[in-house]
């Protein structure tokens, strides 16, 4: 059982890292549009690569199929809660709400 949850953690952890990354090239961006473009197109990226991942633990790791998926979900829900928020949060600041 303590091995799905270090690799759920593990799994969010690296999602988190590509998370600031993509935020990072987003704060570049000179308009609001392509700020959004990369930010919601980096986190549909980044989910699909978290359910590969997902699938791959499942499918070769010795994980309790229940704790993994719990802590996997439940820490994404954590985090894209906080990435939106985010989000939010900058585009007020810049003014680039509508």
């Amino acid at each position: 059982m303590t091995t799905g949850v270090w690799l759920g953690i593990a799994t969010v952890g690296v999602h988190a890292a590509a998370r600031v990354l993509t935020h990072r090239t987003a704060l570049r961006a000179s308009s609001r549009k392509t700020f959004l473009v990369i930010e919601l197109g980096g986190l549909g990226v980044r989910m699909g690569l978290v359910f590969v991942a997902m699938i791959l633990v499942l499918l070769y790791a010795p994980v309790h199929v229940p704790t993994y998926v719990g802590v996997l979900l439940g820490l994404l829900f954590v985090s894209i809660a906080f990435e939106i928020w985010i989000i939010i949060r900058r585009m007020r600041q810049d003014g680039l709400t509508a």
